[in-house]
């Protein structure tokens, strides 16, 4: 059981870097936590990818539904004092604390690669790399 990023989650649909390291850690573990903001940030990588890329519409329609029945079982919401407490104690934006509050109140680890969550949760947040 793990809370997962939206980054890492494109990873799962998008070839990328991290595509094969996003597969390979879905493979290790398909219970993925997600509050579900995951929905907007992945919708928006995936309009990003149709305005500067030219993705398919259609194929951008086919990746998100695909993510969105894998993932819907699994979204939560975190405490929204837990995560304005994390925002105040830490200086995260509020959509990172979404991520970071849910993956404490499931006390398990949030995959990202978001250097500034890697440096400030270092007990809480691993990273997930591409090949280099």
């Amino acid at each position: 059981m793990i809370v997962a990023d939206s980054n890492l989650i494109a990873s799962c649909v998008l070839t990328s870097a991290a595509t094969e390291s996003a597969r390979s850690l879905r493979s290790q573990d398909d219970e993925w936590y997600v509050p579900r903001l995951w929905r907007y940030e992945v919708a928006n990588i995936l309009a990003t990818l149709i305005k500067t890329r030219g993705l398919p519409v259609a194929a951008a329609r086919a990746m998100f539904a695909a993510l969105s029945g894998s993932l819907r079982a699994y979204e939560r919401e975190p405490a929204a004092e837990n995560v304005f407490a994390l925002v105040a104690q830490y200086g995260i934006t509020g959509y990172d604390a979404q991520f970071v509050a849910l993956a404490q109140e499931l006390n398990c680890p949030l995959y990202t690669q978001d250097k500034e969550l890697l440096a400030k949760f270092p007990d809480l947040a691993r990273p997930f790399h591409g090949r280099r």
